[in-house]
């Protein structure tokens, strides 16, 4: 079977990444969105490590091994990001005269996912609180034109690098810890089967 390259619509991946979050699987085989939810997966457990560093009185070694882990799979996140790039730019034929966009599609993917994540929360959050407040349910409406202003600008970005008006740079890390030893990229991602950063 075929495995289809191309990102789809950016409401299409919003809804895919929602449904993520209630451990629904993606509909077709696609490289990019296999990537994208691989990402996004990655950005839900960092999610809940930092939640974790965050619990009032957790003993000093929890705080700890949840900061290491956190490094171990941000810096698989980056490497998720570079192959998101590469495979859009090889999908993509871009101009080498059209001006530079600030952040490349794997940039703007991964705030996209961050922000997803952050209005799935902030609604529990409001949902579990009955003090009265609501200082979780107020935050979502400005999430939410947030979410739709950055789901507008990547859908211009993707339409204007096909159109040849506009050219990104695939994005590299350049983390320091990525030097030390035992975070080589193929040590953290295939060590120990699961090796999504989160």
């Amino acid at each position: 079977m075929m495995v289809e390259t191309a990102l789809p619509p950016v409401a299409e991946i919003v809804v895919e990444l929602e449904r993520a979050l209630g451990g629904a699987s993606p509909a077709s085989p696609n490289q990019l969105l296999s990537l994208l939810l691989e990402l996004h997966d990655s950005n839900v457990r960092q999610w809940d490590l930092e939640d974790e560093t965050r619990v009032p009185g957790a003993m000093d070694s929890v705080v700890a091994d949840a900061k290491r882990a956190i490094d171990r799979l941000n810096l698989t996140r980056h490497h998720l990001i570079e192959d998101i790039d590469a495979a859009m730019q090889a999908h993509l034929r871009q101009s080498t005269s059209a001006p530079l966009a600030t952040e490349s599609p794997g940039m703007v993917l991964d705030r996209l996912s961050v922000l997803i994540i952050r209005i799935a929360r902030t609604a529990e959050k409001a949902r579990s609180i009955s003090d009265g407040t609501d200082t979780y349910a107020g935050r979502l409406p400005g999430l939410h034109r947030q979410l739709a202003a950055l789901s507008a600008a990547l859908e211009v970005l993707l339409r204007d690098v096909r159109a040849g008006t506009r050219r990104f740079l695939p994005y590299e890390h350049q983390k320091l810890y990525a030097a030390q030893p035992g975070t080589e990229r193929g040590s953290i991602r295939t060590g120990g089967g699961d090796s999504r950063p989160g």
